[in-house]
């Protein structure tokens, strides 16, 4: 049986390799994303599904109210964490893909050695930070005492989930797929799923916000022995990175990274939670998290191509870097048209599945997800920019976001609530895609078209 398996398994791998190699003819940048993105996808698929599962039995175990307790703490280290990144995540992902391309190792290690410091003690002053302002967040800021404990529980995830995404980046920059999809979206779903059962009897909204530190803490440590055995071929070559030029990259990006990975997922969250209440942010941190999860799918296959664009423009491949971006887009648009048909038409059957009170969030649903189908669809527009040194034009998009969410929430979530808090979502995401598909078009001189 174990040599037939075998056999079945090879056919299968070269019949998928040739198949990606006829699409990609003439193209060895798009065969060598495609196959990192085969990887990232199913992967993530999994990941997808644990989370799926861990989210649907948050929502059941602890009810409506237990999991807005749950989301709002969660909101808060998230934002927690990509503040205490300082924007080192994406100039990590930059700078060890471009010297990783140069078998410079001693940049590599050097610029990971200064980033990982830099974020790790500024993680941690802020999970302390949280943890000793938890009470005067939840009566003075939030009016509800009853978040107090979990939001101390959860408090030490803001250095546990930064130190995740950080090593996560590093990875992808050197090509490490499989790793850095493990440690990003893997492994922290299946630990917490393990736990989240037990936890949550005996501590409630609390034991989901421990399960929550114990899978990312988890995931980070295993990043970075990832990290060691892939660097230590090079380890001899030294160490060394200047600050400056590592903070002069990361600063623009940060600006960039708050707005991206916390203003434009939580904030209306946490802001519901401050105009509404603790029900209504259990049902839109519910829609919230369905959603992040399709998009973070998505993003994994994107992500992929980041590290081929900054090496294509570093050889300055203008026809290479704008054919792998039109083409890889099309791949995205094909993928995710049926993904985001479902979460449109069967948003309240989708949203049922977290208990019967959730089903009234499917119409929120339905709108963070054009949303985010507008940000698909124009392709890694974002990404482009980074990675060909436009962080100020991607922090100046980013920005224009940010007011586009924060007149929306003034002006809606007072009133509409619910639906308020998804428009802003959706408005915010939609608008700094296309800013930044015009952007492309101005700084590099083509558009990114699915073809």
């Amino acid at each position: 049986m174990k040599p037939s398996t075998h056999k079945k398994a090879s056919w299968f791998t070269r019949s998928f390799d040739a198949a990606l190699r006829r699409f990609a003819v003439h193209d060895a940048s798009l065969y060598e994303v495609l196959q990192g993105a085969s990887i990232a996808v199913i992967l993530r698929a999994m990941g997808a599904a644990c989370a799926f599962c861990l989210n649907v039995l948050i929502g059941r175990l602890l009810g409506v109210q237990g999991a807005g307790y749950y989301y709002l703490a969660l909101s808060v280290v998230s934002i927690g964490a990509v503040l205490a990144r300082l924007g080192m995540d994406q100039a990590l992902m930059r700078f060890v893909a471009f010297d990783a391309a140069k078998e410079d190792w001693g940049r590599v290690n050097g610029v990971f050695a200064l980033g990982g410091r830099t974020a790790l003690l500024a993680s941690l002053a802020l999970s302390l930070a949280i943890l000793a302002a938890a009470p005067w967040i939840a009566q003075g800021l939030l009016n509800d005492p009853g978040l107090t404990t979990p939001l101390r529980w959860i408090s030490l995830g803001t250095c546990s989930f930064a130190m995740v995404m950080l090593v996560a980046e590093s990875l992808k920059a050197l090509s490490r797929i499989r790793e850095s999809m493990l440690v990003s979206g893997v492994v922290y779903p299946v630990v917490a799923l393990a736990l989240i059962w037990p936890l949550t009897r005996l501590m409630g909204a609390s034991g989901a916000a421990l399960a929550y530190v114990l899978g990312t803490m988890a995931a980070a440590l295993l990043g970075y022995v990832f990290w060691r055995r892939a660097v230590a071929p090079h380890a001899a070559a030294g160490a060394g990175f200047p600050a400056g030029e590592l903070w002069q990259s990361a600063n623009k990006l940060w600006l960039m990274s708050i707005i991206n990975s916390a203003i434009l997922p939580w904030l209306p969250l946490f802001l519901l939670g401050v105009w509404g209440t603790t029900l209504e942010s259990g049902i839109l941190g519910a829609a919230t998290r369905m959603s992040m999860l399709m998009a973070s799918f998505l993003a994994a296959a994107n992500t992929v191509a980041a590290p081929k664009f900054a090496q294509l423009f570093a050889k300055q491949d203008m026809a290479g870097l704008r054919r792998l971006a039109s083409r890889f887009a099309l791949i995205i648009a094909l993928v995710s048209s049926p993904v985001f048909a479902v979460m449109i038409f069967a948003s309240d059957w989708l949203m049922s599945l977290f208990g019967p009170d959730f089903a009234r969030g499917g119409i929120a649903l339905t709108i963070i997800t054009l949303g985010q189908a507008v940000n698909t669809l124009t392709g890694s527009v974002g990404y482009l920019l980074m990675m060909t040194g436009h962080e100020r034009d991607i922090r100046n998009s980013a920005i224009f976001a940010a007011l586009i969410m924060g007149g929306c929430a003034v002006a809606l979530i007072p009133t509409y609530g619910l639906t308020g808090a998804a428009i802003a979502s959706a408005a915010a995401v939609a608008g700094m895609s296309l800013i930044n598909a015009a952007l492309v078009y101005m700084r590099l001189g083509f558009v990114v078209i699915p073809r």
